[in-house]
């Protein structure tokens, strides 16, 4: 690789016009004056037309009109005129004609979206904007040179177009035995850029940083920028997604609602963006569209609906660190919480339920209450995510269950009247797996409906009978989904419901509890009267060295007179 670079002769390396690079030049230094910066502009007259027409863009916010060169650069401040002059430079740097059959436009608006992906992460980290504009517009310009200097592996470009960040840069190493960063830190010595944007320029793939570690925020906003310009180009939208998701938490601790609100924010920015800078936009879809497209392709994709409901789980863990000060808040949310549940009053209709939180507040939930033909409605459900946003989506839920149950006694509709309200006003990536069910004391006869949930176990002496798994996705992922029904006569037996707090409490040495685990622990508690059996199991649990990692709640249906 080393060879491949130093074979580069400098003549054959761009460079923006010397009048460009005398005002980066004097912008660099610690104090210039106004007027000489003004002059200088002014001995490029494209230079000066793009400055002005970018000065009054509102792309740039400018409150008033800016009529003259020494009034734009008065507004926009040394550092900024240094940066956007370098954009307006660079890109003129290579012509139409000197790349024959290259799509010059889609390379600069591809350039374009990195730019304002790293000013809008910029802003929100406290950086400098405009420098951050710079290092996303140009971090690619050395790719560009070096489709200049191979013209042969012109045709190649769209393969590129389509790949993700860590991919096109092993493509571009197969094809020209060297990188686009390795080329970007010989161009910012020849061009005599300064090293907070140099050093970004070379290294944002991940190359040493070794002494120059005060430079590492802009290396890593630049390879976040690179990650969240793929969602709209790289064919593996979902791969880009997650990309820039992990990427932004990594580096700067930022949640994924956060990397999602930025991205969207993108999307805003870019028209404005591109008539300030005089690039022509296609018809592409938004991000909200393509995070939509992403997330429903991934459920159609998974053709095991419990797979699917772990794997969102999971996806969706931990996301949100409650601060110190909402202690408080919380404390009143978790009172709040508990008081919808239904408590020691359904023992009197042969329901019992136990409900531990992993946090402060809980996602799940249960509920049981007689309805006016005398059956009793019941119900389980564990909302994705923890703390705050599940508590809430799980007020909603257990809300419209215990006003919808009452008027719908037949599980099947209610579990499709639900899913429509949350599909409705859903709330970006979340969803709730729910058992509705209606049981017949008289008859013992149950009826239930599985949406995304684990199986009901429905046991005798703490022998697995039968197990009813989930026939349908959870609530709020999918707007026409059916969710069908089983009937069956409980007899003597007793029904399990629980959420995956309980089966995944890991033991000691890593191991989860399980399936076989929780027969094991039904039968060894099956003698016990039904309150005190739910309550020995989750003590057994923790007793037995395990740590539960998530909120834990079991329901049982035995009966009256069935302890």
């Amino acid at each position: 690789m080393g060879q491949a670079i130093a074979s580069i002769e400098p003549a054959e390396l761009p460079s923006p016009p010397r009048s460009a690079l005398r005002v980066v030049e004097a912008c660099s230094q610690e104090v210039v004056d106004v007027r000489l910066l003004a002059d200088l502009v002014s001995q490029d007259q494209v230079l000066a037309v793009a400055l002005l027409r970018l000065a009054n863009s509102a792309y740039f916010a400018r409150a008033s009109e800016v009529t003259s060169l020494a009034h734009a650069v008065t507004l926009i401040g040394q550092r900024a005129l240094r940066s956007l002059v370098l954009c307006i430079a660079v890109r003129d740097v290579l012509k139409a004609e000197q790349l024959p059959a290259f799509p010059l436009d889609a390379f600069w608006r591809a350039a374009l979206c990195r730019g304002v992906c790293a000013r809008t992460l910029g802003e929100t980290l406290g950086l400098d904007a405009e420098a951050c504009f710079t290092l996303g517009l140009l971090q690619d310009f050395g790719l560009l040179v070096l489709f200049h200097l191979h013209p042969r592996h012109i045709s190649d470009w769209q393969q590129f177009t389509e790949m993700l960040p860590d991919e096109r840069y092993e493509l571009e190493l197969q094809l020209f035995n060297t990188s686009h960063e390795r080329v970007a830190l010989q161009l910012a010595e020849a061009w005599g850029l300064p090293r907070a944007l140099a050093v970004p320029l070379g290294l944002h793939h991940g190359g040493p940083l070794e002494r120059e570690t005060e430079f590492e925020p802009l290396v890593r906003l630049a390879a976040c920028a690179d990650w969240m310009a793929a969602v709209f180009d790289a064919e593996s939208k979902r791969a880009a997604i997650q990309g820039y998701q992990s990427l932004l938490e990594e580096h700067f601790g930022l949640s994924v609602e956060t990397a999602d609100i930025l991205l969207e924010a993108v999307d805003e920015r870019m028209p404005e963006a591109a008539r300030a800078f005089g690039i022509g936009l296609e018809a592409q879809r938004s991000a909200t569209e393509i995070m939509r497209e992403a997330n429903l392709r991934l459920a159609q994709e998974n053709l095991s609906y419990q797979e699917l409901t772990w794997g969102l789980e999971q996806a969706l863990r931990e996301r949100d660190r409650m601060a110190q000060e909402l202690h408080r808040e919380l404390a009143l949310a978790r009172e709040v919480q508990r008081s919808l549940l239904p408590g020691e009053a359904t023992s009197e209709l042969g329901i019992f339920g136990v409900n531990v939180s992993a946090k402060a507040v809980s996602g799940d939930f249960y509920d049981a209450f007689r309805l006016a033909t005398g059956k009793i409605a019941f119900c389980i459900a564990d909302v994705s995510g923890k703390v705050m946003h599940a508590a809430l989506l799980m007020a909603k839920v257990s809300s419209l269950f215990r006003c919808l149950a009452k008027g719908i006694h037949d599980p099947s509709r209610l579990l499709s009247m639900l899913n429509r309200e949350l599909v409705e006003t859903s709330i970006r990536g979340m969803f709730v797996t729910l058992i509705a069910g209606v049981f017949d004391p008289r008859s013992r006869e149950v009826e239930l409906a599985n949406a995304g949930h684990l199986p009901a176990l429905r046991v005798q002496g703490g022998r697995q009978v039968v197990s009813y798994p989930a026939m349908a996705p959870p609530l709020g992922v999918l707007a026409d989904v059916e969710f069908p029904s089983t009937r069956f006569r409980l007899g003597p037996d007793r029904l399990y419901l629980y959420t995956d707090g309980l089966l995944e409490a890991a033991l000691e040495g890593g191991r989860q509890l399980g399936m076989d685990g929780l027969l094991r622990l039904l039968a060894g508690h099956a003698h016990l009267p039904p309150t005190r059996r739910l309550q020995e199991m989750v003590a057994a649990v923790r007793q037995g060295g395990a740590r539960v990692g998530d909120d834990l709640t079991i329901l049982l249906i035995e009966g009256a007179g069935h302890a």
